[in-house]
Order: structure tokens, then sequence, then C-alpha cells
């Protein structure tokens, strides 16, 4: 039985879802990338250098240029790169590329998302120059130019432009912000680096006022010596009457003035050096945060900054290491800036292989294999040039079979098969690779299993077991509910009593297992054969005002959307639903109606999961987003003030207790 079963969930479930800059060796001056002129990385006190020292190895101030040949990708490819373990995983919202594993959302999240992808235009002239102005961008932060290596002060100028040009990116609706967050972690290097700068050379003032200081205390600590010389020997010879001065000396002021310049400069070392970590730990956040949610360009180019920026020895991952360690499921190595870039690097690759398998399939009319490897490129690159550059007419062709395989799980969830077998012939003539005959071959086991259930049932009751009769026919029932065969076999077990036993005994059966829509039906002749049995005359009441409840709603509902407001249906479907969720025509009206409105669904389920984890605040946020796409929405208020009671009682302080009278 979970053969066929297995075929039909598979197909449902396949549907739904080096370039671097190496500042560590010594030598000449450093790039003028961080403005006000270089360096040569060494500190220009005379005393404490060891922090002065540390801070320039935190901080690339030092010099030299040239090609950083990576061991990483060489050493740890074929570990880390597990080329066979590609999946999506909708039931946790996980998409595993390689080994590695990326969040896309939940479930009606991730298909929502892919959906109204499907369903955008074509790129306008904005975005366009948009990815114009980043592909600039990582043109200006390359080491190499048009003919060969760049010297020091292009590769100075050039980078600066760059920092400017995210700016520019920044105003484009497509960036989303994420280049001025790049720019401002720049900035706030170039920002720290100025400090520093003014840090050494208060530390040189500080310098040569403590060599005066020294030279002082010196001078007065001889001289005082001098004078308690004197005292001892003229009180040897008797002449010396008074008494020797034990006040505070010139002596211990400059002690205690030296004391006081040390313990500052040592405050400057310990600030410089704590800069720079604040810096490098911020700068690296961000990178791997724009790493893990796939903005794999502006995590190359955040990358080649922070290379310019750091020395070679601080390319070591200190910070979000709990996050690369899922994403990187390797434990005996230590993660990069540069192995960032290259699983950056490898993501966009395999988003331009993905999308050139898409066009080829699309171009040789493979359009279910190119939905499928579609699906599959735009979970790991949806913000990359290739998938947005996709041309609106082929998505749209594609969306149309997509929403059809959506309509196909529904069905298949519900298992209406006479449903499946319509969305297939109609999926098969959208697309001509779609398997359709699996599908069919999936449905056909069933419907056979559910009519050999049925015939083990007549058999038991031939034999007089009435309790595996019972057992088959709730198995035959479970298998294929809308079984023509089992309205024929409850006829005949009628026919074997009468017509007051024959009713209580189907209808009795049809109750326990709450078909009320068979109820229905049969409605005309159970009310006339019940009419003594008052106990069941009250059920025969109860489920026929149930299913006449949901059809009126069902009714309403295919009338609003014929009017083209398909969210005010599905609200009302879901009214229906509260009153009788396990009848198949309202599953039917649900499944068409689904893909219209899979946002506002989606919202709604955010909301309520946020709501179950006794998240309000997040819930009220989901509620309200649902509202933005559906304002008049009923759901979404009663969520609203639900939820807004919820938030303001966590806020509210605690009514003070009642003054006692004692």
């Amino acid at each position: 039985m979970k053969k066929p079963i297995a075929v039909l969930a598979l197909l449902s479930t396949s549907l739904l879802f080096g370039q671097a800059y190496d500042s560590s060796s010594g030598g000449g001056g450093s790039p003028n990338f961080f403005g006000g002129g270089g360096g040569n990385g060494g500190s220009s006190g005379s005393g404490g250098s060891s922090g002065a020292e540390n801070q320039n190895n935190v901080m690339n101030v030092g010099s030299g240029a040239g090609l950083f040949e990576s061991q990483t990708s060489e050493n740890m490819a074929d570990r880390v790169f597990n080329v066979d373990s590609d999946s999506v995983n909708f039931e946790d919202g996980t998409y595993n590329w390689k080994g590695r594993t990326f969040n896309v959302g939940n479930n009606r999240v991730a298909r929502a998302r892919f959906e109204r992808y499907l369903a955008t235009p074509d790129l306008n002239t904005n975005d366009e120059i948009y990815l114009g102005i980043l592909q600039r961008i990582a043109q200006l932060l390359s080491l190499v130019g048009e003919d060969n290596m760049k010297d020091t002060a292009t590769l100075s100028d050039e980078v600066f432009q760059a920092w400017q040009m995210l700016f520019k990116a920044a105003r484009y609706e497509m960036d989303q912000g994420i280049s001025i967050t790049v720019a401002n972690q720049v900035y706030n290097v170039w920002r720290i680096r100025d400090e520093n700068t003014s840090l050494t050379r208060a530390r040189q003032l500080m310098d040569e006022e403590m060599e005066d200081a020294q030279g002082q205390l010196l001078s007065q600590s001889a001289q005082e010596e001098y004078e308690h010389e004197q005292r001892q020997r003229l009180k040897s010879e008797g002449r010396h009457t008074g008494q020797a001065y034990e006040g505070v000396t010139d002596t211990t002021f400059g002690a205690q003035k030296l004391v006081n310049i040390q313990t500052q400069m040592a405050a400057m070392e310990t600030l410089k050096v704590a800069n720079g970590q604040v810096a490098k730990l911020q700068f690296q956040s961000q990178i791997v945060n724009l790493l893990l949610t796939r903005r794999f360009e502006h995590c190359m180019i955040a990358s080649q900054f922070y290379r310019f920026a750091f020395k070679g020895s601080h390319q070591t991952i200190t910070v979000g290491g709990e996050e690369l360690g899922a994403f990187l499921p390797v434990s005996d190595f230590t993660p990069t800036v540069e192995t960032v870039e290259l699983l950056a690097r490898e993501a966009q690759a395999d988003v331009r292989i993905g999308m050139k398998t898409v066009d080829s399939l699309y171009a040789s009319n493979e359009l279910f294999g190119a939905l499928e490897r579609l699906q599959e490129t735009f979970f790991l690159g949806e913000y990359e040039p290739d998938v947005l550059q996709f041309p609106a007419e082929k998505k749209r062709k594609l969306l149309d079979l997509y929403r059809k395989t959506r309509e196909l799980q529904v069905l298949i969830d519900h298992k209406d098969y006479e449903g499946i077998e319509r969305v297939t012939a109609e999926a098969k003539e959208l697309a001509y690779d779609f398997p359709a005959s699996q599908v069919l071959s999936g449905v056909q086991s069933v419907q056979r299993m559910s009519n050999l259930s049925l015939m083990a049932a007549r058999q038991a009751v031939g034999q007089g077991d009435f309790a595996k009769a019972e057992t088959m026919l709730e198995r035959a029932t479970g298998l294929w509910p809308q079984n023509p065969a089992i309205r024929s076999y409850m006829s005949d077990m009628a026919d074997k009593a009468d017509v007051g036993t024959q009713a209580s005994v189907m209808f009795d059966e049809m109750y326990n297992r709450k078909d009320y829509r068979a109820i229905y039906t049969e409605s005309a002749n159970f009310s006339g054969a019940l009419i003594n049995d008052s106990v069941r005359r009250e059920k025969l009441k109860e489920a026929v005002d149930k299913i006449a409840r949901v059809d009126f709603l069902i009714v309403g509902a295919q009338e609003l959307d014929g009017q083209g407001n398909s969210y005010a249906a599905w609200e009302i479907l879901a009214d229906a639903e509260k009153i009788y969720a396990d009848d198949y025509v309202l599953a039917r009206a649900q499944a068409k109606l689904a893909p219209r409105v899979a946002d506002f669904v989606g919202a709604l389920d955010r909301a309520e999961q946020a709501e179950a984890k006794g998240q309000f605040a997040l819930s009220l946020t989901r509620y309200l987003e649902a509202k933005e796409i559906y304002p008049t929405s009923k759901i979404s208020h009663h969520g609203i003030e639900q939820m807004s009671e919820k938030v303001m009682d966590g806020i509210r302080p605690p009514a003070k207790a009642a003054p006692s009278d004692s």
C-alpha cells in the first residue's frame, strides 16, 4: 500500500519544492586607500612599542601588494563540496547545496516567494543600471587591470571610487540597503584608522614628556642626595642644629608624574588594539551574514574591501563561528575570509550553470525539467543577475505549469483521484515531459488496493466475520474515500436487513467515519427510515445542516472568486473548514483557489506559528503583513486585535496592591 502513495508523494515533494591584497610583508609605502596618506606599519613612538605593533597586526596599514595564492581551495574543496547532496527540504525550510545548508523560509513562505518570482516582469532600466554598478565595483576592487597588475596609486584611487559607488548602488530599490551597510563597515574601518593615527601622534608627545620627566626626576634625585650628604656631614661635625625636612619633595612629585604618563600611554595602546579588534569583528560578522543570506555578489565585494583593510595574518574568521559551523560541517579546519569568498564564487558559478541548464531545457520544450532546475537554482541564487534576468515570458509559461503542480499536490493530499487525473492531463498538455504515467500509475494502484480491500470486506461478511469486514471497509475508505464501489457495498449490505435496520447500519457507519457528505446525499432515504429514531434523527439533522452550510459558503466563495476577489473567497472557505474540514468538495474548492492566494495564506500561517511560540509582537507584524495584502480581511483584523491585547498585557505594568487598613 505504501509504494503507490510514495510515488505520488515523491512527485509532489519534488515540485514543492582568487584576488587578494596581502599587506603582511614589510617594506614600501602603503596604498592611500584609507585617506590621509600611507605608513610603514610600525609605531612612531619610542616607548611601549608592543601595543602599537599589535595594532598594526590587526589594521592593514602595512605595505606590499601581490596575488594571494590560496591553499584552502585546493585542500578543502573535495571535503567541503559534496556535489551529490543538493536538495530542498520544505518541511524545515532549508536548501542543502553541496553539503552546506541555507535557510530559505518555511513551506508556504518559500513557495510564495518562488511563485512571486515567476510572476515578476522583466527588469527595468534602473534594475539593469544597478547590476552594472555592482559589476563596476567588482572591477575596481580587482588587483588586475585590463592589461596587467594595478600599481599602488591606481589601486588606492579605485578602491576609494568603489566605496563611493556603493552609495550610488544603495539608491536603487533592488539593492534593499545592502550596499550602504557594506559602505558603512568600510567607513568604520577608515574612521578607526584615523583615530589610531591621532593616538599615535599623542603617544609621540607623551614619549617626549616622559623623557623630560625622567630627566627632571634624575636631576632632582641627585640634588636631594647631595643635600642629604651635606646635612649628615655638618651633623657629624656638630655644626648642624636644625631638623631634616620630612615632607613631600620634588622627587615625589616627579615620580608621580612619571607614573601618570606611563598609565596614560598604556591606556592609549589598549584603546588602539581594542579599536582594531572591534572593527575586524564587525566586518567579519557582516561578511558571514551576507553569505548565509545568499547575497553572494555583496559578500565578495565586502570580502575584497576586508582584505584591503586588514593584514593577511588577520583573515581568519573569528566571529560567526557557530553559524559557519552549521554551514560547513567540517570539524578540523579554520574558516577564513578567503574561504567565505570561495564559497560565494562557487555558488555563483553553480547559479550560472543552473540557468544555462534551464535555458537548454526550455529551448527543447522540456518545461517540467526546466521548472525543476529553475526552482533549485532560484533557492540558491535568487538575488543573482542570471536568475533575475530570466525572461518574463518564459517565467509566465512556467508559472502556469507550477500552479498545476501545486493544485495536484493539494488533490493528492485529499486523495481526490478524479481531480488528480484531470489536473494531470492539463499539466501534460502544458509540458510533454510531465511524468503523467507515473502519477496515473500511482492513482490506479491505490484504487485497485481500495477495491481489493472492499472485496475482502464482502468475503468477511459472507463468513460472518463482521469485525474484519469493518476493518477492511475502513481501509478501503481510507485509500479512496470517493470509491463508487463503497456505496454499492453499503447498498448490498442494506438489502440484507429491513429498511429500518438497513438505514441505521448505513447511517451509523457513515456517521462514525464522519462522512457527512454521504449522509447529506442519502438524507431523503434516511429521513423516512429513521422517523422513529429520535437520537439518529438529531445526528442526521446535524450532518445535513453542516453540509448545507458548507455548500452555501462554497457557492459564495465561487461567486467572489469569479468577481476577482480571491482573498475574500479564501476567508469564506476558511469559515467552511471550521464547520467540516474533511469535505472533499470543500477540498477541491480550496485546491483550485490556493495558487491565487499563496502570499496571503503564507502571511497568516507565519502569524499563527509566531502566536503558537508566544512571539506575540512578531505575530502582530505578520497579521499586519496579511492585512496589507488584503485590507478588509476579517481573519487579519481579529488576529491584530488579539495580538495587540497580548502585547499590551506584556508591557503593561502590574497593578499596584491596594493599601492595607492596618
